[in-house]
């Protein structure tokens, strides 16, 4: 039996990732990849939880040698299926495909730079990843990783699973409890390997205008409101109920702002840190 999806749920297309806010991942892509400094020829880089394509994007943006090779993997296969989309309409030199980065295929000291954008707080076991991240990494390589401290169009859709099905209702896939925590970061990549006085953090803060709010709110909950064990006939039943409890919750965050002519803009606050492999 296929698994049960509700009819109010929106397909995953550019239209909706344009909705949630594709374009704050791009932003905040783009500024890690500024803070590095060009790269080298021949530099080998892994994108892992690739996407969308937010960091490959970024780093073609700086125009780099074309001697450059980039590997992009994602445990996901419709987001594979969608950044190879992406890659062949764009004629980006890469091409990702199914990988755990938990578990990574690639052998030791692989890459030069290595990539792990907005994935560790919602990994399983973000300290196996973040130790793959260091064992694929070159000696004197940069890893770098960014996550959402506050977003709250995400935070809000984990709570509201609560608020409508109860206190021990979860989300199918939730934030580690940590990810607000600014030493979460840090830590992950000491534990990993790394010394700590090669890693430097960063905030970004980045902003995305909504001009519909029932529609944001639809495409939201279709992206992040699925429970642990899948969606259930309930879910279709109580969609409507969900979605103004998720409205009431997110106009209660903290980077809900509406401004002077009623326009509103969430604003998201996201950490980078850059780690240096010792050579």
């Amino acid at each position: 039996m296929s698994p049960f999806t509700p009819k109010q749920v929106m397909p995953r297309d550019d239209r909706l990732f344009a909705i949630i806010g594709a374009d704050m991942t791009q932003s905040i892509a783009e500024y890690e990849v500024s803070l590095l400094r060009p790269f080298p020829e021949d530099s080998i880089i892994h994108d892992a939880a690739c996407g969308l394509g937010p960091v490959t994007n970024s780093i073609l943006q700086t125009l780099p040698p074309k001697s450059i090779a980039i590997h992009a993997t994602d445990l996901a296969p419709p987001m594979v299926g969608i950044y190879n989309m992406l890659s062949k309409s764009k004629d980006w030199p890469a091409e990702a495909r199914v990988m755990d980065c938990q578990k990574l295929e690639f052998t030791a000291s692989t890459f030069t730079h290595t990539f792990l954008s907005f994935g560790l707080p919602i990994i399983a076991d973000p300290n196996a990843a973040a130790k793959e991240m260091y064992r694929t990494l070159q000696p004197g390589g940069t890893a770098v990783t960014a996550f959402w401290m506050s977003l709250p169009q995400g935070d809000s859709a984990v709570e509201t699973r609560r608020v409508v099905w109860g206190p021990d209702a979860r989300v199918k896939v939730e934030p580690h409890p940590r990810h607000n925590d600014p030493t979460f970061n840090h830590d992950l990549l000491v534990e990993a390997g790394f010394n700590s006085g090669d890693i430097k953090l960063y905030e970004s803060t980045t902003s995305l205008p909504v001009e519909d709010l029932d529609e944001f709110a639809c495409a939201i909950w279709s992206i992040i409101g699925e429970p642990v064990g899948g969606w259930k006939q309930e879910d279709e039943d109580r969609w409507d109920e969900a979605i103004e409890a998720y409205k009431k919750v997110l106009m209660q965050k903290k980077g809900f702002h509406v401004d002077g002519e009623g326009r509103i803009v969430l604003e998201g606050v996201a950490q980078i840190a850059i780690a240096k492999k010792e050579a």
